[in-house]
């Protein structure tokens, strides 16, 4: 059986790391959706290449997991390829503490990020504010998982963990 794995949830859940963990782990191939997605100085890409992309990278892999949100461009595409949906439902008050710590260390140890950014504490607090993002994204995304988890994607296996301790069971389960 082919492993085509979705690791998803809201921003600063820690979709990437999981995904960076299981793919060492289980020895396949991990695809951020940031680093695809995020051309330099922040420029976005538009979707219809965005969902190239994403559909020429799994396309030529047996096994993948990928690992972001854009939960609604990527639905009709990677999410009808995946055997398994990881999903971090992870609670507000622990999502918005990492994204304190992350963005903090990224502006610190000039990290790179999406692709070939930087965090900066100008982009942090005004210019994309990742707390008022969260805040904005966070129930919606919620809601909508929620109801592909139980509608259009039921038949998909879904593994739901509601908080990081539960991430050993990840790997005797997959």
């Amino acid at each position: 059986m082919h492993r085509k794995i979705i690791v998803t949830g809201t921003s600063c859940t820690g979709k990437t790391t999981l995904g960076k963990k299981l793919g060492a782990a289980l020895e396949i191939t991990q695809i951020d959706l940031d680093d695809l997605h995020f051309l330099p100085n922040w420029v976005e890409k538009e979707d219809a290449l965005f969902i190239q992309e994403v559909n020429d990278a799994v396309d030529s892999m047996n096994n993948w997991i990928v690992s972001g949100s854009y939960q609604t461009v990527l639905k009709d595409t990677i999410w009808q390829k995946a055997t398994v949906i990881i999903w971090l439902d992870y609670p507000l008050h622990l999502i918005l503490r990492r994204c304190f710590i992350r963005t903090f260390r990224r502006i610190v140890y000039k990290e790179k990020c999406c692709g070939e950014n930087y965090e900066s504490l100008r982009r942090m607090l005004f210019e994309e504010n990742m707390f008022l993002w969260i805040l904005k994204t966070y129930w919606k995304r919620k809601e909508r998982l929620k109801s592909w988890r139980n509608g259009i994607f039921a038949h998909k296996k879904w593994m739901v963990l509601t908080h990081p301790k539960e991430e050993s069971k990840l790997y005797s389960s997959l």
